[in-house]
């Protein structure tokens, strides 16, 4: 199964913590990277931090995506030996997960708003788990694409 995150973002935390981190200690800019941040008119320094925080944000957001592989793996082991997942992305834009799934030799794909993931991992809702059940038992109706 491949999991991934589309896109960049950067939370208040690991910008906290990027800013906390000395001069030395950040990562060193490519020329691409130098080039972008004269265009922004910000200082290398400033760029180099945001791209630790994002390097860090990116780290925790592939875990959530990976933990949500591992609850649909789990749900699928234990209740649809025919369903397979091939892909999961965060799409991080649309705070969305793409779930590309293989259903009985069908496609099908299902589409995860992120707060939803993140109630369900976060505080344990069963609300969200509720939600996650209904998306996921939509695509084995072939409601969903």
């Amino acid at each position: 199964m491949e999991i991934a995150v589309q896109g960049w973002r950067a939370n208040a935390a690991e910008w906290d913590a990027a800013r906390a981190i000395p001069r030395q200690d950040l990562p060193a800019l490519t020329d691409d990277q130098r080039q972008v941040a004269r265009k922004l008119d910000i200082s290398e320094e400033d760029y180099a931090r945001s791209v630790l925080a994002g390097r860090r944000t990116q780290e925790v957001l592939l875990r959530k995506a990976e933990a949500l592989a591992a609850f649909l793996d789990g749900r699928i082991a234990h209740e649809h030996g025919s369903i397979r997942v091939n892909r999961i992305v965060l799409d991080v834009v649309e705070h969305r997960f793409i779930v590309e799934l293989d259903v009985g030799g069908k496609p099908r794909v299902l589409r995860i708003d992120e707060d939803i993931v993140d109630d369900y991992f976060e505080s344990g809702s069963a609300d969200a788990e509720a939600k996650l059940a209904r998306v996921f038992d939509r695509v084995l109706l072939g409601v969903t694409a």
